[in-house]
């Protein structure tokens, strides 16, 4: 009994020093978009909705905003059906065969992004073909993978697997006991890794950076240019935009893959 109130006592703890270190200094952009001042000031000297209005007005933003929207839909789109097929083989397959493959889907979430990003920059520059949107769509692709793979293994974990083998026993073949049967369960645990797919695009600046550059900018790498070249009040602002938009998918995230997990187990 003590050493579970222990274990429970530096959870609570570890929980208070990740959110201090890691989601409080992101939380103070928001008081800094609705400032009144010219200058980015913390604490904001006065309110104020002049910046929001002016990045919903300014074309620049709303454009990069839009892009960034479209690359992560689209990364989606690719990315989860992908890692859905690969968690189902490596559940299904032999540990050994398992032990092989995982290291080969998660090296996107262990490789640096900037090395990636400079790889990309060079096929690019060998291969003469132009850089843009596209390309940043297939590099989004294999940074989302790994967290569809984990995010959909965890679902299959729970899955009992005699509901397979009885629609296969009933006649139904291997894909359509896999769309008819797998699929409409673990339905939560693809949506959640939907949505971590969808997060993970929009908060990637770097690759985007490298292949797309200026040129075609998303929401990240105009934040970036922005504070880099000026002291752009409009920044927090879509700083904002993003932490909202981050949080409100994790915690959809996170909510869909515990009742993926309950459905699974029922």
């Amino acid at each position: 009994m003590r050493q579970r109130r222990s274990t429970r006592i530096v959870g609570v703890i570890f929980a208070f020093l990740i959110v201090g270190y890691l989601v409080l200094p992101a939380l103070a952009v928001i008081p800094m978009a609705f400032s009144s001042s010219s200058f980015l000031e913390f604490p904001p000297p006065g309110f104020s909705t002049k910046w929001i209005e002016q990045f919903f007005a300014d074309p620049a933003w709303t454009a990069a905003l839009t892009r960034s929207l479209v690359v992560a839909a689209s990364a989606a789109v690719i990315a989860v059906p992908l890692g859905t097929l690969a968690a189902y083989a490596m559940v299904r397959a032999n540990s050994r065969t398992s032990r092989a493959t995982d290291p080969i889907l998660m090296m996107p979430m262990m490789v640096p992004v900037v090395i990636s990003g400079f790889a990309l920059y060079v096929m690019v520059l060998m291969l003469r073909i132009q850089g843009g949107l596209p390309l940043v769509v297939l590099a989004h692709v294999g940074l989302a993978i790994p967290f569809v793979v984990t995010t959909v293994t965890a679902s299959l974990r729970t899955f009992d697997f005699k509901l397979v083998q009885a629609a296969r026993v009933h006649g139904a073949s291997a894909t359509r006991a896999f769309l008819g049967v797998v699929v409409p369960v673990i339905a939560p645990g693809i949506a959640a890794a939907t949505l971590l797919s969808i997060m993970v695009s929009l908060d990637e600046p770097v690759i985007a950076m490298f292949v797309a550059g200026d040129r075609e900018p998303t929401l990240p790498v105009k934040m970036f240019a922005s504070i880099t070249y000026e002291l752009n009040p409009v920044v927090p602002v879509a700083a904002t935009v993003l932490t909202l938009a981050t949080f409100l998918l994790l915690g959809l995230s996170l909510a869909l893959t515990a009742v993926s997990r309950r459905r699974a187990a029922a």
